[in-house]
């Protein structure tokens, strides 16, 4: 029986299965680590399934409107806002 890549609840499943068996055979030190490095790749494969979506829904509405929120990364950013003193605590 081949795998089936295209289903989400299976492959799901399967990484919890792997890091169960990572836990059972390596340790919790070992599983920690396995842990921490999923968490980085699977923020980068959101970010880039998000930055491919954002491009999708720009094409079909024809780019940004006016009242659209725009995000930018950190590197992008140019300085920190002017704090507001008008503005109580």
């Amino acid at each position: 029986m081949s795998p089936d890549f295209h289903d989400p609840d299976r492959i799901v499943g399967q990484i919890f299965e792997q890091l169960a068996t990572c836990r059972a055979e390596m340790g919790r030190a070992s599983l920690c680590r396995v842990a921490s490095a999923l968490r980085v790749a699977l923020g980068a494969a959101v970010l880039s399934e998000a930055e491919r979506h954002a491009e999708h829904l720009a094409e079909r509405t024809g780019g940004p409107r006016p009242g659209d929120v725009r995000v930018m990364s950190w590197t992008q950013r140019t300085g920190a806002e002017p704090f507001d003193e008008s503005i109580e605590p």
